[in-house]
């Protein structure tokens, strides 16, 4: 049998064509290399090829055990684990909707919007993880361009003002909460990232600088704790991309550079309190919080109250009809309405769940042969641990009170959306794991220490 038969038959047992070119290409190379190395012991060229692709064994078995290692899969844990969270996130929503009937005669509607927007998250998550994420490799700038031509359009033609601060995007019923759109930003910056590798420190400050844009755009809505999620997953991503050896640059010099950038959102927040861009509400939080004074703050009294009277198992009969009339109780507040309503072991439960899902995620990512298929889903992951960390920490005290979402427990529409369509692009790399080639076509890179 000739090389180009036996490799035909071979890629005809595959059923997943994308992966086809690539083992054929192994396969040939395999075989060329054994030909060659059988035609330096002394046999003929046609002899040595023969042996050569004899030893490669019967091409139907061969196609057939290939097929089944290279073809997309599906990841059955993080399937379960939405799907705990997802019936959590219900039935926790659904209690904190008695309670908003009880307090202030209304709430019920909250439920179904919940339960809907979990509903198209689903959808859209499905969508997402059938879809080939390698695109990134090659519009990801392009679209970044578009995506925040889009935001800076939207919120200046069709932007909702609340409280001084410019966070939703309106067109006819549909509403879109920008804070958390934005952190669909995220696997588009680790496209970026990916297109710049080779160019060593010019595509590291061109990196910094699609950073820099999207992180302004937060801080000026003004959305602080969004800002710094979204500032700290780039610099967590360009580390890992120098860590890689992604721009041919010494690695320890250029991190302690790193370093230092990473504090630049912090004086562009405090340049902007000190030209007046800052609400002064915002201002006073940072002021409490640095003082350890927060007066006769209401949200962190009440705060306090409903941590002291929480109960290890179960709710407080007399928080549970004050929890309802507490501002943000069912999104900002979340995780303490969580232990008000249900008790501190079901709040370390839930974040529990988060976590394992977030150590999961992790495990795919960091695993992963691809790189770009490692880059994005990290971005993913550190979104939701540092969410987790800011709707924990901050009505703790732990950091200054700021907005906060816990992925997949706080209502609104946008935030549930944006975590249900990163979970699809992760279980997308997964789903590629075994089918896109290690490197993606694109500029050589060699590791510097």
């Amino acid at each position: 049998m000739r090389l180009e038969e036996y490799l035909t038959t071979v890629t005809e047992q595959i059923r997943c064509t994308k992966v086809r070119e690539m083992i054929s290409e192994e396969l040939r190379n395999h075989v060329l290399d054994q030909a060659e190395a059988y035609e330096a012991e002394g046999m003929f060229e046609e002899e040595a090829m023969e042996k050569a692709i004899r030893e490669m064994g019967d091409p139907v078995e061969t196609g057939i055990s290939l097929d089944r290692i290279h073809r997309p899969q599906l990841s059955v844990l993080i399937l379960v684990l939405i799907g705990v969270i997802s019936l959590a996130s219900i039935v926790l929503q659904g209690i904190l909707g008695v309670f908003a009937q009880e307090a202030v005669g209304a709430g019920y509607g909250y439920l179904g919007k919940h339960i809907l927007h979990i509903l198209l998250g689903y959808v859209l998550m499905l969508a997402v993880y059938r879809l080939d994420y390698s695109i990134l490799s090659r519009w990801a700038r392009q679209g970044a361009m578009v995506f925040l031509i889009f935001v800076f359009a939207g919120s200046h033609y069709l932007g909702i003002t609340i409280n001084g601060a410019r966070i939703y995007i309106a067109s006819g019923p549909f509403y879109v909460f920008i804070p958390a759109f934005m952190l669909l930003y995220v696997p588009l910056y680790g496209g970026i990232l990916y297109s710049y590798r080779g160019q060593g420190y010019r595509g590291i400050g061109k990196a910094l600088l699609w950073a820099l844009v999207p992180t302004w755009m937060t801080l000026r809505i003004p959305a602080f704790s969004q800002g710094m999620v979204l500032w700290v997953t780039f610099v967590v991503l360009i580390v890992l991309a120098v860590w890689k050896g992604w721009y041919q640059v010494p690695r320890k010099r250029t991190l302690v550079l790193m370093g230092v950038a990473l504090t630049a959102p912090a004086w562009l927040f405090i340049g902007a309190g000190l030209f007046g861009h800052l609400a002064t509400y915002q201002m006073d939080r940072v002021r409490a919080f640095l003082s350890n004074s927060h007066g006769n703050d209401y949200f962190v009294n009440q705060v306090k109250e409903f941590l002291v009277s929480s109960r290890l198992v179960g709710g407080n009969a007399q928080s549970i009809t004050e929890i309802g009339m507490l501002p943000g109780f069912q999104n900002d507040y979340v995780f303490i309405s969580l232990i008000t309503a249900c008790g501190v072991l079901a709040g370390v439960l839930v974040v529990a769940l988060l976590l394992l899902l977030v150590v999961k995620i992790f495990r795919i990512s960091l695993g992963q042969k691809n790189q770009l298929g490692m880059m994005l889903g990290c971005g993913c992951g550190i979104v939701y641990l540092l969410q987790v960390v800011v709707s924990v920490g901050m009505p703790l005290g732990l950091l200054p009170r700021t907005s906060a979402v816990m992925p997949f427990f706080s209502s609104g529409g946008s935030g549930i959306v944006v975590s249900y369509i990163l979970l699809g692009l992760v279980l997308s790399v997964y789903r590629y794991k075994n089918i896109l080639p290690a490197q993606l076509p694109g500029k050589a890179v060699r590791s510097i220490s």
